[in-house]
């Protein structure tokens, strides 16, 4: 039965502090103040409420505050292909993104070409053609 006594949210034993108050123009604003304190905390964080926090931390708690889906991959057009000075490929897409090869595995990329750049374990990316099997790893570049 304690169970169901536990506040529904944090800031509700704070509601609880207006109550009693007579005044109705006074509980009112008891109540405003409150409201308008849990409002705030929606807000989208700014670089100082951010500071210290880990990473992954930081991330999601800016991908919750602006209600960022998440997504396993993207699908683009390749808009540039070049090599980079130890000669692995360096990818231009049409969606802005650019991407350098980590491995050394060989693939052959135009300009023009759908490519699917994934998720794969450990916080690393893989990008294939989309009318093929064969992958490479890659790192975001910009």
């Amino acid at each position: 039965m304690f169970l169901f006594a536990q506040p529904a949210f944090a800031g509700e034993e704070a509601f609880t502090q207006c109550r009693p108050i007579e005044a109705i123009e006074e509980r009112v604003a008891c109540y405003d103040k409150l409201v308008d304190s849990l409002s705030e905390s929606d807000a989208v964080p700014d670089a100082q409420s951010l500071f210290g926090r880990n990473d992954a931390d930081a991330k999601r708690i800016v991908e919750t505050s602006l209600a960022i889906e998440q997504i396993d991959q993207v699908e683009a057009a390749v808009t540039e292909v070049r090599r980079s000075a130890n000669r692995k490929l360096v990818v231009t897409l049409d969606n802005g993104q650019i991407w350098r090869q980590l491995d050394n595995q060989p693939m052959h990329l135009k300009s023009g070409e759908s490519v699917i750049v994934r998720k794969a374990s450990l916080n690393s990316f893989l990008l294939e053609k989309k009318s093929g099997s064969r992958s490479i790893r890659v790192k975001r570049a910009n």
